[in-house]
């Protein structure tokens, strides 16, 4: 007796013909999962609206953090390469120094708070 003879029989639908095989090309229409890039779905519509502004927010946070270590490597003092990281860099490492300088320079003590803004008043001292 042949072995496996019983698997290789021709499979016949119940209503007595052969039984159609779907081609692999119709599955993989069906199935349609995404290889590269997104992971899911691009949303639409009212869905599209109410993410709007999560993505705005996680975008603009991305952008912040992203010049924050561009600028702590630009500040390392190695060379560095990629020139509108290396310029981003720089301009946050600028920006950090003005703010530590306005904390540090401005008139932090009361009187003189008061001075300035009795002379934008218009009145004298």
């Amino acid at each position: 007796m042949a072995q496996g003879s019983k698997l290789k029989s021709k499979s016949i639908s119940p209503a007595g013909g052969k039984q159609k095989r779907k081609s692999v090309a119709s599955i993989k229409k069906q199935q349609k999962n995404l290889q590269k890039g997104r992971k899911t779905f691009k949303a639409k519509g009212a869905k599209a609206l109410e993410n709007k502004p999560i993505l705005d927010a996680t975008k603009a946070i991305n952008k912040r953090n992203e010049m924050k270590a561009s600028a702590k490597a630009v500040s390392a003092g190695h060379t560095f390469f990629l020139s509108d990281i290396k310029e981003k860099g720089k301009k946050e490492i600028h920006r950090a120094n003005m703010s530590q300088h306005k904390k540090e320079q401005g008139s932090n003590k009361l009187s003189t708070r008061l001075k300035k803004q009795l002379k934008k008043m218009g009145k004298d001292i």
